[in-house]
C-alpha cells in the first residue's frame, strides 16, 4: 500500500502544471516566438546590406551571415534550455527579449565605423565579412535563439505534452521567420532603409518585452522596459538629428538590388553601389566621359564603325550610352538594368534620355536577351552588383545566347575588373577562356599601358569578342582607331587606347570554363 501511495504521489507530481508563464495566456507565448523569429530573420536579411558597403555582396557575405546566425541559434537553443530549467519565469523571458532589443536598436550607431575599420585592415574577402558578422550579429542572435526553448518550458504543463508544445511553438517561430524574411526582403529594404529597419527591429523587441512583463502582471518591469524603450528611441532620434550631414550627399538609399550612394563635389556628380564607383558626370559637360574605362569603351567604334543598333547591359549613371546617343544620331540603343531605382536616378540626376532612340528597360539582362529578337552591332556588358558580376552573366551558355543576337561583324564588349597576373588573375583568365569558346576572336585591352610590364593589382580590362575574323594586329587596330576617332573621344586618344592591346598569349589551362552549373566568380576574383 505504501508503494502504491508513493506511485500516486509521483503521478500527481508529474501531472501538476509546471511553473509556466507566470499565469500568462498561451497566445502571448505564441506571439512572442512569432515576433522574435521574424526579427531574427529580418536582421539576417538586412545584414547583407549592412556588410555590402565594406565587403560587397558576394557569396562570402551570405555564407558569413548564415553561418553566424546558425551558430548563434545552436548556442541559444542550448543556453535557453538551461536558463529555462533554472528560472522558468515569464519575467526572465522578458529580460531575454529586452537585452537583444537594446543591442539591435543601437546597432546602426556602431556598424559603419566597425565595417570601415575591418575593411581597411585587409582581412580578405572571406575573413572580413565573417569577423564583422560575428561582432555585429552573434550575441543578439544567441539571445533570440534562447526564446523558443524558454517558451516551450513555460508552455509545457506536463512531460506528456512537451512534444506537441515544442512542435507548435517552433512551427509558430518558423512562420514568424518566414514573415520576417518576406517583409524585409520584399518591402522594408526599399521603403525604410537599412538603419531604420534595424532600429525598428530592436524597438519591436522592446515592445514585446514590455508586453511580456505586463503578461506576468509585473507593472514595474513593464514600466522599466518602456523607459528603456524611450531611452533607446531618444538616443536614436538624437543621433539622427545631430549627425552631421555629409557634404554633397544627394541620395543614399537601399533598393532591392543595391545600396545606392549619390553625391557631388561641386564640379562632379558620382554614383556608387556599395564600395564600387559606378558613374561620374561633369556638371558643366554632362556628356563627357569621366571614368577611365568608359573612354576605353569608345574603342568599340574602331572594331565596328558606325553602329546602328546597340545593346548595353548595366546602366549605372548611363555615361557611355548617353555619349553614344549624343555622338551617333543614327544609333538606336537598348539599355537594360535590373534595378528600377537606378534607372530613375540616371534619368533624374545624370540626364539620361529615354525615348525612341535610347530605350531604358528595367529587367534582368539575361532575361532580356532571351526575349528580344533584335540583332545588334555592339553588345556592351557592364553589369556589376557592387564589386561582382552576377554569375549568370559570365557563363558559356549566356555568351551563346548573346552570339545569336550579334549582327554580322558585330562585337561583344565586356568590362571586367581583374588582375592580369598572379592568383587574382584567375577570374580574368576564366572569362577569357569562356568567351573564346563561343567567339573565335577575343581582344584584351587593359586600361593601363603594359609597355613597361603588366600592372599589379586590379584594373579595368576590356574584352572585345566577335564571331568574325580576321584578327587585327596592334598596328592595324591603332590605324583603325585613328580613322574612327573624333566623336566619342579624340582620334589621338582612341589610337593611344588601341596601343594598349595585349598581344601576349593568355594562359587558360588552369582555370575553368564558366558555365551555368559552375561559375565561382567570387572565388576566382579573390584568387582562392
Amino acid at each position: 500500500m505504501a508503494k502504491a501511495s508513493s506511485h500516486r504521489r509521483t503521478d500527481e507530481h508529474e501531472k501538476r502544471p509546471a511553473q509556466h508563464a507566470g499565469g500568462a495566456h498561451p497566445w502571448l507565448l505564441h506571439a512572442v516566438v512569432f515576433v522574435c523569429g521574424g526579427v531574427l530573420m529580418g536582421l539576417e536579411i538586412v545584414g547583407s546590406r549592412i556588410l555590402a558597403p565594406a565587403f560587397g555582396n558576394s557569396i562570402f557575405v551570405w555564407g558569413s551571415l548564415i553561418s553566424v546566425v546558425l551558430a548563434a541559434l545552436s548556442l541559444g537553443y542550448w543556453l535557453g534550455g538551461i536558463v529555462a530549467d533554472r528560472w522558468p519565469r515569464l519575467g526572465v523571458l522578458g529580460l531575454l527579449i529586452a537585452i537583444p532589443g537594446v543591442m539591435i536598436a543601437l546597432l546602426p550607431l556602431a556598424y559603419p565605423a566597425l565595417n570601415r575599420d575591418l575593411a581597411a585592415s585587409d582581412l580578405g574577402m572571406r575573413l572580413g565579412p565573417l569577423v564583422s558578422s560575428i561582432g555585429l550579429f552573434l550575441l543578439p542572435s544567441v539571445f533570440l535563439g534562447m526564446i523558443s526553448p524558454f517558451a516551450v518550458r513555460l508552455q509545457a504543463r506536463a512531460v506528456t505534452s512537451v512534444g506537441s508544445t515544442a512542435g507548435g511553438l517552433y512551427a509558430v517561430s518558423t512562420a514568424g521567420s518566414i514573415a520576417g524574411t518576406l517583409a524585409t526582403a520584399f518591402y522594408f529594404i526599399s521603403l525604410l532603409g537599412v538603419a531604420n529597419i534595424v532600429h525598428g527591429l530592436g524597438l519591436t523587441l522592446l515592445v514585446v518585452a514590455a508586453a511580456v512583463f505586463l503578461g506576468e502582471r509585473r507593472t514595474g518591469k513593464a514600466v522599466s522596459a518602456m523607459v528603456c524603450l524611450a531611452l533607446v528611441l531618444g538616443t536614436v532620434v538624437w543621433y539622427s538629428k545631430t549627425r552631421a550631414a555629409e557634404p554633397g550627399l544627394l541620395v543614399e538609399k537601399d533598393s532591392f538590388y543595391n545600396h545606392i550612394y549619390l553625391a557631388e563635389d561641386g564640379s562632379t556628380r558620382y554614383m556608387d553601389f556599395g564600395n564600387l564607383r559606378q558613374s561620374a558626370m561633369l556638371l558643366k559637360d554632362p556628356t563627357e566621359l569621366i571614368l577611365r574605362y568608359t573612354r576605353f569603351l569608345a574603342l568599340s567604334v574602331a572594331f565596328r564603325p558606325e553602329p546602328k543598333r546597340v545593346l548595353v547591359l548595366g546602366l549605372g549613371g548611363g555615361s557611355f550610352p548617353k555619349r553614344l546617343y549624343h555622338d551617333f544620331p543614327d544609333v538606336t540603343i537598348d539599355v537594360v538594368d535590373i534595378d528600377p531605382e537606378v534607372i530613375a536616378i540616371a534619368k533624374q540626376y545624370f540626364q539620361v534620355p529615354n525615348d525612341a532612340r535610347l530605350r531604358l528597360h528595367s529587367q534582368d539582362g539575361r532575361r532580356f536577351v532571351q526575349q528580344v529578337a533584335t540583332q545588334y552591332d555592339l553588345i556592351f556588358l557592364d553589369a556589376y552588383n557592387s564589386d561582382t558580376i552576377p554569375f549568370h552573366l559570365t557563363t558559356r551558355e549566356f555568351y551563346q545566347e548573346l552570339a545569336t543576337h550579334l549582327a554580322p561583324g558585330g562585337f561583344v564588349v565586356s568590362n571586367i575588373i581583374a588582375s592580369l597576373r598572379g592568383p587574382g588573375s584567375a577570374f580574368f583568365r576564366a572569362m577569357y577562356r569562356t568567351l573564346s569558346e563561343i567567339f573565335p576572336v577575343v581582344y584584351v585591352v587593359p586600361t593601363y599601358d603594359l609597355s613597361t610590364g603588366i600592372v599589379l593589382g586590379e584594373i579595368n580590362v576590356i574584352l572585345y569578342a566577335t564571331k568574325d575574323g580576321p584578327r587585327l594586329s596592334r598596328a592595324e587596330l591603332v590605324a583603325r582607331a585613328g580613322r574612327a576617332g573624333g566623336r566619342l573621344v579624340p582620334a589621338s586618344e582612341l589610337a593611344q587606347s588601341a596601343a594598349h592591346l595585349m598581344e601576349i598569349p593568355v594562359e587558360v589551362g588552369d582555370v575553368p570554363t564558366l558555365t551555368d552549373d559552375f561559375a565561382p566568380v567570387e572565388i576566382l576574383r579573390a584568387g582562392l
